[in-house]
């Protein structure tokens, strides 16, 4: 955008600024300070008190006026950082736009596509039923994605009633995923269950389901290796129930470990997804009294680990 005209940068723009700002009173401070030494000066020669015309306040009146310049620079700052925050948002909301406008297409592009087919071709009953499935499938993708951005909309206004059910957490993993094979089609996943402990935790279904949902995609997603493997690992603690969910990806870079939890954030600028994703996981979290926390070691995958409050 400021390429060749460097100079019309924000960023130049209010350096120089500052500099300017911050030189101005310096030749003003010094300029003051010269002109009352020659007046001083010129009325000693005189063998006149100087402190019957001289300012006997000059530090002061010096000190008040860094003061008042400080001021302004500190509301210059904010205003340049504020300035830079809501560029940062816009360029996020863009993202989002372009995500979430691919999310949208291309289940609509896959509908499109096989109703085209049906139309054109007099297929056979195995087919038609083979092509029903993706197709309730892409309206399934289709209504995932409007329904958690309703959902969203609603937890941040704190307009969002759940029905919290207590689950044993085995059987509601073992559940969602013989429920949603099509996530585990480009990847290998592996369960690994509490065994002999008691798992039982108060749940919102739906929403916790969009967790697994955001947590397994984003590990999909985020993932160049030739075999993709999803480890979802539940343990069961003194008062807490422990949900990992580990990939075989690159990982997180620890500079952006804190940032990937922000609304419409995204590692690496990609225009994957809408930026909403890992941001609702949190969200959903919290409603569940929970915490959240991630390992990344470098080159070797990203662990989410879900802690939950344990009941009975």
């Amino acid at each position: 955008m400021f390429k060749g005209r460097w100079f019309f940068h924000p960023v130049f723009v209010f350096i120089f600024s500052i500099m300017a700002l911050g030189t101005s009173l310096f030749l003003y401070i010094r300029t003051y300070l010269q002109a009352n030494d020659a007046f001083v000066s010129y009325l000693e020669a005189r063998n006149i008190d100087p402190t019957q015309f001289a300012d006997s306040d000059t530090w002061l009146n010096v000190v008040v006026l860094s003061v008042l310049v400080a001021i302004i620079l500190t509301g210059v700052i904010l205003i340049f950082v504020y300035y830079q925050k809501m560029i940062r948002l816009y360029r996020m909301q863009q993202n989002f736009i372009s995500g979430f406008t691919h999310e949208l297409k291309t289940p609509i592009a896959s509908l499109r596509l096989f109703l085209d087919t049906f139309t054109r071709h007099d297929l056979p009953r195995e087919e038609q039923v083979k092509y029903f499935a993706y197709m309730r499938r892409d309206t399934e993708r289709l209504s995932d994605n409007v329904t958690q951005i309703l959902d969203l909309a609603r937890i941040e206004d704190k307009k969002y009633e759940g029905e919290f059910v207590v689950y044993d957490l085995n059987d509601f993993i073992d559940s969602w995923v013989s429920k949603c094979p099509h996530f585990f089609e480009q990847c290998e996943i592996k369960v690994i269950k509490e065994d002999g402990g008691d798992p039982r935790v108060r749940l919102d279904g739906r929403l916790f389901e969009m967790l697994l949902m955001n947590l397994v995609t984003n590990g999909i997603n985020y993932n160049q290796s030739s075999q993709k493997k999803i480890d979802i690992q539940i343990e069961s603690l003194d008062k807490i129930i422990k949900l990992s969910v580990s990939d075989n990806g690159l990982g997180i870079p620890k500079k952006e470990i804190k940032q990937i939890f922000k609304k419409f954030y995204q590692v690496g600028k990609t225009s994957k997804g809408t930026g909403l994703g890992l941001y609702m996981v949190n969200h959903i979290v919290r409603i569940h009294k929970g915490n959240i926390k991630v390992e990344s070691p470098e080159g070797m995958g990203s662990q989410f680990i879900v802690e939950l409050p344990r009941v009975g």
